[in-house]
């Protein structure tokens, strides 16, 4: 209860998010921010992979799913959610190129330990890691994907992945390149009172 009258204060105060797509230059690189919330359902002890596409100052993609495994430690939590990331940027690359449009792929995380596993030959210690997520390791060493370690309190997908205090989502935002605006769009369909009386007695 407590989360959701959490959830209800900010959406009174925040009830209409934009995406920011100024002009800007070409960019060459994908840029997959990633992180994890290491078994984050108290249910079934699954844990949550957030992440964020980026080319330049735009955001075109975004993602908050629940890992189909359950990982035994928060590096191999880190470590699926940096195989989400790598993946929906291959797809969004094999997309590009069907234009004409070249890109390199980066992949950015707040873990050492996932960062290490990504560019590493093998399991290592980490025996229990699922196989079939290792693909990463021969991308990485191919030169496919560069991995890259950033400060966990400047990494904008932390928000996607567990409750945030004000200022991590302010960071968050900024970093999406997203405003807060009032009102409605112009474009919105109309909303009145009978509109409204209708919904709850639904």
């Amino acid at each position: 209860m407590e989360c959701l009258k959490r959830l209800a204060r900010y959406l009174i105060g925040a009830k209409r998010m934009c995406s920011v797509c100024p002009r800007q230059e070409v960019h060459k690189t994908i840029e997959s921010w990633s992180d994890s919330n290491w078994a984050g359902c108290l249910e079934t002890r699954k844990s949550t992979s957030g992440g964020i596409i980026k080319i330049g100052n735009h955001v075109v993609k975004g993602w908050s799913t629940t890992q189909s495994v359950i990982a035994l430690s928060s590096g191999e939590a880190e470590f699926y959610a940096i195989v989400k990331a790598a993946s929906q940027a291959l797809g969004l690359r094999a997309m590009a190129k069907d234009f004409g449009i070249e890109y390199n792929i980066t992949v950015i995380t707040d873990a050492t330990a996932a960062r290490g596993m990504s560019i590493r030959r093998g399991l290592g210690q980490v025996r229990h890691v699922e196989t079939n997520q290792l693909w990463i390791q021969d991308r990485v060493r191919r030169g496919d994907i560069h991995i890259e370690k950033v400060g966990g309190r400047i990494n904008i997908a932390d928000a996607l992945t567990k409750e945030a205090a004000a200022e991590s989502i302010r960071m968050h935002i900024n970093g999406s390149s997203m405003i807060y605006r009032d009102g409605r769009h112009e474009l919105a369909p109309a909303i009145d009172d009978d509109n409204i009386k209708n919904v709850y007695d639904v």
